[in-house]
């Protein structure tokens, strides 16, 4: 299989964190043969634009010969999905995103993107009171990580530990997008089935 890797802007930790993700799946499929990675670039400012100029010179340099595009965030996505709609292989080439933003769940009912990722931000100023409530109390936090700021920064001169909390996230996809980002109210039905003929819609929630 042939693989496009798009990261994010590579002045944002989160763009590296994100690949460091992404790649403890890929690498053992390339490390054994199974995937070939035909382009990895990270993508400025996360900008859709960069995104699909970037994808433009890749199906050139591949002669569009790619099976699967992994990209970092829904915007970077979207836009190298009007180069891949450009060449008709939008809905045909797997390609995911992340945020589960309006326009990128808009495209996914579409059957245009593939997959995003929910992180359900309502989720965190809750659970940041209650960990600074446990704090203060001086009572102990379960759950947390210890991250090194090499790691987490991709730069080996950085010192010192960081300790966090991750919270689970969830894959939408065009089979569950209406009950988890819909129904949970996490984006507005309109702009999910924005342009989606209402025979094809489901009931409002």
């Amino acid at each position: 299989m042939r693989l496009v890797k798009l990261g994010g802007s590579p002045t944002d930790n989160n763009a590296i964190l994100f690949r460091q993700g992404q790649d403890e799946i890929v690498q053992p499929y390339v490390d054994a043969g199974t995937i070939e990675v035909v382009a990895d670039q990270w993508v400025d400012n996360w900008d859709a634009a960069n995104a699909l100029k970037a994808m433009e010179n890749i199906l050139v340099a591949a002669g569009n010969d790619i099976d699967a595009v992994v990209a970092s965030n829904d915007g970077t996505a979207l836009g190298a999905l009007q180069a891949l709609k450009a060449q008709g292989l939008a809905g045909v080439v797997p390609i995911s995103g992340q945020d589960a933003t309006a326009d990128g769940v808009n495209s996914i009912v579409k059957g245009e993107l593939t997959v995003s990722i929910l992180k359900d931000i309502r989720n965190l100023s809750p659970l940041a009171v209650d960990m600074m409530d446990k704090l203060i109390r001086g009572e102990a936090i379960e759950g947390l990580d210890t991250y090194t700021m090499a790691e987490l920064t991709n730069d080996p001169a950085q010192a010192g530990e960081v300790r966090a909390y991750f919270l689970p996230v969830q894959q939408v996809n065009k089979d569950n997008a209406y009950e988890l980002v819909v129904v949970s109210g996490f984006q507005a039905y309109d702009d999910v089935y924005r342009d989606v003929p209402e025979g094809q819609r489901p009931a409002r929630p």
